[in-house]
């Protein structure tokens, strides 16, 4: 109940943020000291530089499914095994979706970025900062471009075992 509440609340909150700021929107900021949020985003810049860099092996299932979400599996891990990054991506004839989840060295999930596209013209982009006990602690969302599409509650699309998910079947 307490979680259909915050999507209810957050929901509103967007809408809200839509009409008054072109689409752009923050929910369940509580506990997001500056300090926690840049601790974080060092994390995110350090991970993108060590893909970048090819310094975390790679792993790719590619399914070559239509209108599912991960269709695209890709994990990254570091030298001692840790998942420091997966990726998920998919879509169907109205709308594709790529989500990034991003893992400190100790495994922890600290950030994920979620990409949206519709065939009519709209993007969106949602960033979401957790916390070291996996706490929701942010969560900004904006429209870069178009009318809007119903993508429906990002955070739902996070998943809580990387390895499980990376591993699971093909979905089609």
């Amino acid at each position: 109940m307490k979680r259909l509440v915050t999507l209810e609340l957050a929901a509103l909150v967007m809408l809200a943020g839509s009409a008054a700021n072109a689409g752009t929107s923050s929910t369940g900021t509580y506990d997001a000291a500056p300090g926690v949020l840049a601790a974080i985003r060092q994390n995110y810049q350090s991970v993108t530089a060590l893909v970048t860099q090819g310094k975390l092996l790679q792993i790719r299932r590619d399914f070559g499914c239509q209108g599912v979400l991960d269709s695209l599996r890709v994990i990254w891990k570091d030298g001692q095994g840790v998942i420091r990054r997966y990726t998920v991506q998919g879509g169907g004839s109205d709308s594709a979706m790529t989500v990034s989840q991003y893992y400190g060295p100790d495994g922890r999930l600290s950030f994920a970025l979620v990409q949206a596209g519709a065939v009519n013209g709209t993007e969106i982009e949602t960033r979401l900062y957790y916390g070291p006990a996996g706490n929701l602690l942010r969560q900004d969302e904006r429209t870069v471009h178009g009318p809007g599409y119903p993508f429906g509650p990002v955070v739902e699309r996070i998943v809580a075992f990387p390895d499980v998910a990376f591993t699971a079947p093909a979905p089609c």
